[in-house]
């Protein structure tokens, strides 16, 4: 798990809003740069002939997603399409991709068409991130809510549930914190889970527990930038609760 950086992102789903996590790494350039296609890639292009062919044509994919190359893995995706029929597997990394690159009209459609498989939970979870990622909280946290009931043990859907109550108001962060302990409960070594744990905590004013967690962090400079970080987001929640 990579360490904080200062930006709400970091705080959400990495992989996390896990997550609403890897949008932060999406493209906003104009042109994006080539990369040369990586060997499992060369060989997955060729013909799809065998199931464990197209199991490494998928990964390759997945491995495209996971370096923020979302347009690149939108083409082999189309490519896969043109011979095979679209599973679930294909749906997710689609929906991973069309979110990536703010096609949030598609990544809807796909991550529907995903609850209607066997792996209901991720298109739920997937429907979430993209009302997350479109700023309507409420609805994030419906979404989330159907993850959760469909696969309760996630660490990764209840820490996603959690983080889209904060956003709900004060009468939301009792059950925002109830999720976030269950999630840490579940994944104590994820610091995506411990931040957004701190942030509900310094909501609801118990900054005892709060510093508890970030003292337990191993360095300096990220316990600071943790303790920064939530004094601000807090803050900046305050502050709109109090316009509305």
């Amino acid at each position: 798990m990579r360490s904080v950086f200062l930006a709400a992102a970091t705080f959400l789903l990495v992989p996390v809003l896990g997550g609403c996590a890897s949008m932060d790494r999406a493209y906003d350039a104009m042109m994006e740069p080539e990369h040369p296609a990586p060997q499992e890639m060369t060989e997955a292009a060729k013909p799809i002939d065998a199931s464990s062919t197209r199991k490494l044509y998928l990964n390759a994919v997945r491995g495209l997603i996971d370096q923020g190359r979302y347009k690149a893995a939108l083409a082999y995706l189309d490519q896969y399409a043109v011979s095979e029929k679209g599973g679930a597997e294909y749906l997710s990394l689609r929906g991973e991709a069309l979110l990536g690159t703010g096609q949030y009209d598609a990544a809807v459609d796909t991550f529907t068409e995903l609850a209607g498989t066997g792996r209901a939970a991720d298109g739920y979870a997937g429907l979430g991130r993209v009302a997350a990622a479109r700023g309507n909280w409420s609805e994030a946290a419906e979404h989330f809510g159907n993850a959760v009931g469909a696969r309760p043990a996630s660490a990764e859907y209840l820490n996603n549930l959690g983080y889209a109550r904060l956003h709900l108001g004060p009468e939301a962060l009792k059950q925002a914190e109830f999720n976030l302990r269950q999630a840490y409960e579940l994944s104590p070594a994820s610091t995506s889970i411990r931040n957004n744990l701190v942030l509900v905590l310094m909501m609801r004013g118990e900054k005892r527990e709060a510093q508890r967690l970030i003292d337990g962090i191993a360095t300096r400079k990220e316990r600071l930038a943790v303790r920064d970080f939530a004094r601000s987001w807090v803050k900046d929640q305050e502050k709109k609760q109090a316009v509305n």
